[in-house]
C-alpha cells in the first residue's frame, strides 16, 4: 500500500513523477487504481470517524426519608452540608466513618489536636496574665498534648520543633494582647435550637476555639489553623460559613457562660511554625451582619432538605466543591467527571 497527503497545511500537493509513472502504468494495464479494495478502505475510515452510542449513567443522588435526614450537626459540618451533601449522607444516614491506615503515623489532623489542646490548656490555666515561665509552661502543656506521639521520629524531627517556634509566636502575641482582653474562653460550647414552619427542629453545634472578652466592650471569636486557612472573600461570601455561624450563635446566646453580646471581630490565627511561624487574619466586614447572613444561609439550607425529593449530591456545584473527601470513592465522584463540570449530575 502506498499513500501520500493530498494537502500540507491546507495547500494542495502534486504527486511525485514516480507515482504518476506508476498510475498511468497501472491504467494503462486496465486496474484503476482508486478501486482497488475501495469498499475496505472506506469502510475502515467510516469506522475511525464514527463510534457506538454511549449513554453515560446517572450520579448518585440518594434522596433518604425526611425522619432519616440529620436534623443536628456541627458549625463545621455545615460547610460539608454545602460542599460534599453525599458526605452527610454516607455518615450521617449510612453511618460510616473512613477507616485509618494501619501501622500510620500521627496525621495533619493530629497534629492540629495537639496544639490546640496545647493552647487550650495553657489559656485556660493563666487566663489573667502569663507565668514569668510562661514559655517552659506552655512547652509543658506542649508535652502534654503530643503524648506518646512525641516517641515518632518525625514528631520528634519535624513536629515538635515548629510547635517551639509556635510558642515563641503565641506568647509574643499574648503578651500584647493581655492588657486589652478581660477574660479568655477556651473551647467553648453551645447548641442553637432552629425552628422553622414546616420543618423539624435543628439543632447546630458550636466549638469555638477561643472567645476573648475585650475590656473596651465587645467580643472577638478566634480560631486556630494548622492548615490550610479560608481567605476573607470565602468568609465574607459564606463559602466558609464556620466564624460567622459561630457569631450568629453569641448573638443568639447559644454558647454557655457567654451572655448575648455584639461581636467585635472574628479572626483566624494561623499556626504554620515553619519559615512562616504564624500570622493573625482577620475576617473583614461586619461580624453581626455575617452571622446574620449565614444563620439566613443554614434555614435556607434546612428547608431545601426537609424536601423528600432533595438528593444528597457527591458535588453539587463543581466551582464550590472540596479537592478531595473521604467519601469520594464511595461516591465514585471522579468517575462521573461531577468535580470537573461534566455532564448533567
Amino acid at each position: 500500500m502506498l499513500t501520500r497527503s493530498l494537502r500540507v497545511e491546507g495547500a494542495p500537493t502534486v504527486p511525485s513523477r514516480w507515482l504518476l509513472r506508476l498510475d498511468s502504468l497501472l491504467r494503462l494495464v486496465g486496474i484503476k487504481p482508486e478501486t482497488i479494495h475501495a469498499g475496505v478502505w472506506l469502510g475502515w475510515q467510516a469506522g475511525l470517524d464514527g463510534r457506538p452510542a454511549f449513554k453515560p449513567a446517572r450520579a448518585p443522588a440518594p434522596c433518604p426519608p425526611v425522619p432519616l435526614r440529620p436534623s443536628r450537626l456541627s458549625v463545621t459540618e455545615i460547610e460539608t452540608w454545602m460542599r460534599d451533601p453525599y458526605a452527610i449522607y454516607a455518615k450521617h444516614i449510612l453511618g460510616l466513618e473512613p477507616l485509618d491506615p494501619l501501622d500510620a503515623d500521627p496525621t495533619a489532623a493530629e497534629r492540629g489536636s495537639f496544639i490546640h489542646e496545647a493552647l487550650e490548656k495553657f489559656v485556660g490555666a493563666y487566663p489573667d496574665g502569663l507565668p514569668k515561665d510562661a514559655y517552659a509552661k506552655l512547652l509543658d502543656c506542649g508535652r502534654k498534648a503530643f503524648g506518646r506521639a512525641l516517641e515518632w521520629p518525625t514528631v520528634q524531627a519535624f513536629w515538635w520543633p515548629r510547635f517551639e517556634r509556635i510558642a515563641r509566636w503565641f506568647l509574643d502575641v499574648e503578651a500584647q494582647r493581655r492588657p486589652l482582653v478581660a477574660a479568655s474562653l477556651v473551647e467553648a460550647r453551645g447548641e442553637l435550637e432552629l425552628f422553622l414552619p414546616g420543618c423539624r427542629p435543628f439543632r447546630l453545634r458550636g466549638k469555638a476555639d477561643r472567645i476573648d472578652r475585650l475590656r473596651a466592650g465587645g467580643l472577638v471569636i478566634i480560631d486556630y489553623k494548622t492548615g490550610r486557612v479560608p481567605t476573607s472573600p470565602q468568609v465574607e461570601n459564606l463559602h466558609a460559613p464556620q466564624l460567622p455561624l459561630e457569631a450568629a450563635m453569641v448573638s443568639a446566646g447559644a454558647f454557655a457562660g457567654i451572655e448575648k453580646a455584639k461581636v467585635a471581630e472574628l479572626a483566624y490565627w494561623s499556626l504554620k511554625g515553619g519559615r512562616e511561624i504564624a500570622e493573625i487574619l482577620p475576617i473583614k466586614g461586619d461580624a453581626g451582619e455575617l452571622g446574620a447572613r449565614a444563620r439566613a444561609q443554614l434555614e435556607k439550607l434546612i428547608a431545601a432538605y426537609e424536601d423528600p425529593a432533595m438528593p444528597y449530591l457527591p458535588l453539587p456545584d463543581p466551582d464550590f466543591g472540596l479537592a478531595a473527601g473521604p467519601y469520594d470513592q464511595l461516591s465514585r465522584r471522579g468517575e462521573w467527571g461531577i468535580e470537573r463540570g461534566e455532564g448533567e449530575p
